[in-house]
């Protein structure tokens, strides 16, 4: 599997150039994953070139809760919220899936037909890049995560009640630099509970 690790900085000049370039292991993506690269918006971005296993998904999205004991007044570290983006695309002010896409969303379908989160329920937000206005866009927001929901149970017959969706609009762009860049169309899962 083939992931590439990109890292922009803008100089004062506004154009952008590429201060580092990897090819990292299925492993590696896993550990930025768990660090909670995927959830912060600064982190690099990561571009899957082939849909990963269900098996590697399933421990992105739901790694183990440890429980402990407290010891002083202290709030415990925040923890960065498991979250697990794909770019799965669609076509401009549009639901409809590109077919590209579609092996990405059948690797997370063939995730929640897994035993080990047969009872897990997870959140399909949807999101949209910044063309158009802020009402329209959170609509299409919303129904870009309705059809993906859709999806998942009529080619996988997942339990409905295990995908929530929530529309987040063009508020959460991926690349905030670029907020028309076509990336920032795109579907991320989030676990619930």
């Amino acid at each position: 599997m083939k992931i590439e690790l990109k890292q922009t900085v803008t100089g004062t000049t506004g154009h952008e150039r590429l201060t580092w370039l990897r090819l990292l292991s299925r492993k590696a993506l896993i550990y930025l994953a768990l660090c909670g690269g995927m959830a912060q918006a600064e982190s690099p971005n990561i571009i899957y070139y082939e849909a990963p296993p269900a098996d590697e998904i399933a421990d992105i999205l739901f790694k183990p809760r440890y429980r402990g004991i407290e010891f002083n007044d202290q709030p415990a570290p925040q923890q960065a919220a498991n979250v697990f983006g794909m770019m799965i695309n669609f076509e401009f002010d549009s639901i409809k899936i590109v077919p590209d896409s579609l092996p990405m969303l059948d690797a997370v379908g063939r995730m929640m037909q897994l035993e080990r989160v047969a009872e897990r329920r997870i959140v399909i937000e949807g999101h949209t890049d910044a063309i158009g206005g802020e009402p329209y866009n959170q609509h299409l927001s919303e129904r870009r995560a309705r059809a993906i929901k859709r999806y998942l149970i009529s080619r996988f017959k997942i339990a409905a009640d295990r995908l929530v969706i929530v529309g987040k609009g063009e508020t959460e762009p991926h690349d905030r630099r670029r907020p028309a860049n076509p990336v920032n169309r795109r579907v991320q899962f989030r676990p619930l509970g």
